[in-house]
This record gives structure tokens, sequence and C-alpha cells, in this order.
């Protein structure tokens, strides 16, 4: 477990028990009892970042069930940001692509996200990953800023799969981010 001490969230908040006092994230492995509170938070969070830029068929077919189906290939590449025993977000690793990144709303702007995010380019740098990406629908404005400002370079943009629950084909216009890893050798 890494305790984060850049990141803390909004001064003198407490996420899990909305108390005055300061926080900091522990990052780590995911495990299976965190199942429940990472759906829930993949879900939540999910739709606050493409409810509006998505079809509304598609935000329709984002339930709570959809991501539990979709998390458990994902499991193995998982990493969660815990605050106070509550989890604040998550990441998750496919090849040499950050396949999800989501932090809770509260979390927001508080550091917690750049530090998931670092630990997870960490993360695959370990697993000698060189040349990494990550996708954002256009239209995610917020994510965009957020990956340019880490260092991850916009490679343009192109239409990407979507994922649907009965395997129909479909895609959206995503901007695809890359960055090169450094070696931990």
């Amino acid at each position: 477990m890494v305790k984060c001490r850049r990141c803390r969230l909004q001064p003198g908040f407490s996420a899990a028990t909305g108390s005055a006092m300061p926080i900091a994230p522990t990052l780590r492995s995911y495990r299976s009892d965190d199942r429940a509170a990472v759906v829930r938070l993949w879900h939540d969070a999910w739709h606050d970042g493409h409810g509006t830029v998505l079809p509304a068929h598609v935000v329709a077919e984002r339930t709570l069930e959809s991501f539990d189906l979709r998390l458990e290939p994902l499991e193995a590449g998982c990493l969660v940001a815990e605050v106070e025993g509550r989890i604040m977000g998550f990441s998750a690793i496919e090849g040499n692509e950050i396949d999800q990144l989501y932090v809770a709303r509260e979390a927001r702007g508080t550091g917690l996200a750049a530090a998931l995010l670092t630990a997870t380019e960490t993360s695959l740098a370990r697993r000698g990953i060189r040349d990494a990406a990550i996708q954002c629908s256009a239209g995610n404005d917020r994510a965009h800023r957020f990956y340019a400002r880490a260092g991850w370079r916009d490679s343009g943009v192109r239409q990407a799969p979507i994922w649907t629950p009965d395997g129909r084909h479909e895609t959206h216009p995503t901007h695809i981010f890359v960055k090169q890893l450094s070696s931990l050798d």
C-alpha cells in the first residue's frame, strides 16, 4: 500500500465521514471485496463524464449490472484509491492501455486522480510497457484537460468501439492519448 502525501481531499474535509479532518488516499491493488464499491463508483462517475456526450440509448444501457459484468475481466489490472476505508477512485489496465480511470465526484480536483494516474502509469512501467495509451471520449472536456496536464499527448480522434451489452457494433469519436513511460530498470 502507498500513502500519497501529495494529495489531500478538500482541506479539512473527510469524504468518508464528512468530518473536518485532513485525509490522504491509500493506493492499492483491487481485492474481490472491493467489487460492489468499484461497480457503484464506476457507474456513477461514468454517467457524470459521459451521460451528456454519448447517445441516450448507450447511456441507458450503462446500468450497475453492465459495469459489474465488465469489471470481471479487468480485475487483475485494477488499482483503487481508498480514503478512510472508502473507495474514491479506481483504474484498470488492459495491455498497454489504461482502460479505465474514474474518481468519485467529491474527490475530483483534489489531486487524488493525479495520484491514481501516476500509480497506474508506474504499474504499466513495471510490466515493461513503454508506450502507453488512454482513450477519452470526445466531449469529456474535464478528462481531456486532466490527461493533457498529466503529460499525455492527444494523438488525434478516431471512431472507437463502444461496449454494448448485446455485442452490436457502435463507435464514438474518441481522443487517443499516448505517453512514453520511463523505464524502472
